[in-house]
C-alpha cells in the first residue's frame, strides 16, 4: 500500500488538468475528423453537439492542434460573450492589436483580414465553444460574419459547439445564416467501459503516475464508469472525489461512494440537494406587447436585470434602470430584489422591494414582462429568513455592488488598453 499523494487527484483530473492533458477515443476521434471533413466542403462548417460534461472542448482543442501549421485560427469561449469580446479576441488570436473605437471597426478589420487570408492562402477559422451561451449581441455579429465571402467561397470558415443545436437560436433569429452553412452535426457519444478505464488510467499516467493500476483496480474503474455515465467531465469529477476521500493506494470502491451523513438534519439536506437537482431549472420568458424574445433558463445564483450591458437580462427601455432589480436563485426558493429603481418593479402588478416568485409570476419591467417557470417549491425556512429584511435583502444590495463595482473597474481598464 502506497501513501496518498494530495496533488494525484487535482493534476490528473481537477479543472485545470483539460488544458494540459487530452485524451482521445472513438467518439473524440469521430468529432474531429468529421470537422476536418467539414472544413474541407463548400459550407465550410460544423457544428459539434453534446451535453454538458461530453468534452466539447477539448475535441475543439484537439481540432486546433491537428491543424497545418501556419492556419489563421481563433477559438473563443463564447460563455456569456459579447459582440465586442468576440471581435477583440478574434482579431488578437489571428495576430492583431484591438485598438480601435468602435465595434464596426473592429468588424471591418476581421473582414479585411479573412478576405485576404481566403483570397491569397486559406479563409481563417473561427471556433467559438458554447456558442449557445452567448449574448444576443455577439450572435448577430456573428451571424454577420457567416456571410463574408469571396470567390464565390466563404471567407471565414466557422465551427461551434452547442449543448442541444442551434434551434432556439434559430428560432430567435440569433444564427440563421450559421445555421445555413452547418448542414450537418456531429453528436458526441460517450465513453464504453474500456475506453473509460483507458481513460482513467491515461490520465493518471499524463500527470506523473508510472503505473495506474495502483490508484484505479478494475473494479473501481468500473463503478466510476457507471458514477458518470461515461462522460468525461462527470469521469473527472469522480475520480477526483474518490481520490480525496482514500487514505491508501489502491483505491477502493468504497472510496468512491460519498460518505454518509450521520444526523438525520444532514440526510434531509441531502435528499433535498438530491431533489433540487433532478428539478428543471426555473426559467425567465422574456415577452414585449405579448411577443416572446427570449426563454433564459437560471443556472446562475444571481441574475442581474436592467438596461446596462452589465446586466445578465438587458431590458431595452427607457423606464428601467441601468441595474434595476436582480434575482437570486436558492434550492428552496427564487427571489426577487428591487434595486432602489427609478420606476420601481411590480409582480402581477403589485410593486414590489423584494418578494418570492412563483411559477407563472409576471414581473414587469417598463414595456417588458418575465414570466417565472419552474419556480422551485418554498421552503419555511426560507419564508422566515425574507420576514427579517436586513438578512437578506442588504446582504445582497452589498453583493451587487460589489459586483458592479468589479464590473465597472474592468471596464475602465479595458478603455484604458484601447487608448
Amino acid at each position: 500500500m502506497q501513501s496518498i499523494q494530495p496533488w494525484v487527484g487535482e493534476r490528473a483530473f481537477g479543472a485545470d488538468s483539460d488544458s494540459d492533458i487530452i485524451i482521445s477515443y472513438k467518439s473524440h476521434q469521430d468529432a474531429v475528423t468529421y470537422l476536418q471533413t467539414e472544413l474541407m466542403g463548400l459550407q465550410a462548417a460544423g457544428l459539434l453537439q453534446g451535453p454538458k460534461d461530453s468534452g466539447k472542448s477539448t475535441i475543439l482543442r484537439a481540432l486546433v492542434e491537428q491543424l497545418p501549421a501556419g492556419t489563421a485560427v481563433a477559438l473563443v469561449d463564447g460563455t456569456r460573450l459579447k459582440s465586442r469580446e468576440l471581435l477583440s479576441q478574434s482579431l488578437s488570436q489571428f495576430g492583431f492589436g484591438a485598438n480601435f473605437e468602435s465595434n464596426d471597426e473592429l468588424q471591418r478589420m476581421i473582414k479585411v483580414f479573412a478576405v485576404q487570408q481566403a483570397r491569397t492562402i486559406e479563409a481563417p477559422l473561427l471556433i467559438i465553444d458554447n456558442v449557445d451561451q452567448m449574448y444576443p449581441s455577439a450572435l448577430a455579429t456573428l451571424n454577420s460574419l457567416a456571410t463574408m465571402e469571396v470567390n464565390r467561397r466563404f471567407a471565414l470558415r466557422i465551427v461551434v459547439s452547442a449543448r442541444n443545436g442551434l434551434d432556439s437560436l434559430i428560432e430567435s433569429g440569433g444564427l440563421a445564416n450559421v445555421e445555413r452553412r452547418c448542414i450537418g452535426s456531429y453528436l458526441i457519444h460517450p465513453l464504453s467501459q474500456k475506453e473509460a478505464l483507458i481513460y482513467l488510467q491515461a490520465r493518471l499516467t499524463a500527470s506523473g503516475i508510472s503505473d495506474a493500476r495502483i490508484v484505479f483496480p478494475m473494479d473501481v474503474c468500473d463503478r466510476l464508469y457507471q458514477q458518470s455515465g461515461g462522460w468525461p467531465g462527470q469521469l473527472n469529477r469522480h475520480a477526483s472525489a474518490a481520490i480525496s476521500r482514500a487514505d491508501d493506494f489502491p483505491l477502493t470502491v468504497e472510496d468512491t461512494r460519498a460518505r454518509k451523513a450521520v444526523r438525520s438534519s444532514k440526510r434531509s439536506a441531502m435528499t433535498d440537494t438530491r431533489d433540487a437537482s433532478r428539478r428543471k431549472p426555473p426559467r425567465l420568458i422574456l415577452s414585449l406587447d405579448g411577443k416572446k424574445l427570449k426563454d433564459i433558463a437560471v443556472r446562475d445564483k444571481k441574475i442581474l436585470l436592467g438596461r446596462s450591458d452589465f446586466a445578465d437580462v438587458v431590458i431595452d427601455d427607457p423606464f428601467v434602470s441601468k441595474l434595476h432589480a436582480t434575482i437570486l436563485a436558492y434550492s428552496d426558493a427564487l427571489v426577487l430584489l428591487d434595486l432602489n429603481s427609478v420606476n420601481g418593479t411590480t409582480v402581477n402588478s403589485v410593486r414590489v422591494s423584494s418578494t418570492i416568485l412563483k411559477s407563472n409570476d409576471v414581473i414587469s419591467l417598463g414595456s417588458y414582462r418575465l414570466k417565472i417557470e419552474n419556480a422551485p417549491p418554498i421552503s419555511a425556512e426560507m419564508i422566515k429568513l425574507l420576514n427579517s429584511p436586513d438578512t437578506i435583502r442588504m446582504k445582497s444590495l452589498a453583493d451587487m455592488r460589489r459586483v458592479r463595482a468589479r464590473r465597472m473597474a474592468l471596464a475602465a481598464s479595458r478603455e484604458k488598453k484601447q487608448l
